[in-house]
């Protein structure tokens, strides 16, 4: 166990990228990307890893956080279109997440399992088109080893 507590923002951030980067699949066989800042040329569909929460749990027994993440899935289209796609993103995300076991663990970390938290929707007007965007929050416990 390490003597000062470290912050798990950047482990956590990786841990949901690895386990999303090339794996959602939804249109034709396309890819979906997973970013984590988005470049100037993406485009929809994509999924972002956005807002992270790190708030500390005090105990005598070591360091750990309570984490949470928000995953916000982006589709636009010319006109029309609907919710169905970020639905069909959105299950994909949840088998890759919401799984049973242990989510990440290294020799310095343990995250636990994941919890949905919420899901919403915003949907907005854009040049030459509609925006419908699906933002997830997922919680995990994270133990610093």
């Amino acid at each position: 166990m390490n003597e000062f507590a470290l912050d798990p923002s950047n482990i956590y951030r990786k841990a949901y990228f690895d386990k999303l980067s090339n794996q959602l699949s939804v249109i034709s066989g396309r890819t979906i990307p997973v970013y984590d800042t988005v470049p100037d040329d993406a485009v929809a569909p994509y999924v972002v890893l956005s807002n992270t929460t790190l708030t500390p749990i005090l105990n005598t027994t070591g360091y750990a956080f309570k984490a949470s993440i928000v995953i916000d899935i982006i589709t636009r289209f010319k006109s029309g279109g609907g919710k169905k796609l970020a639905d069909d993103i959105s299950n994909l995300i949840f088998q890759r997440i919401l799984t049973k076991e242990n989510f990440y663990s290294d020799e310095d970390w343990n995250i636990y399992t994941s919890k949905l938290e919420s899901t919403r929707y915003f949907e907005s007007e854009s040049n030459g088109g509609y925006v419908i965007r699906k933002l997830i929050t997922f919680n995990n416990n994270i133990q610093q080893m």
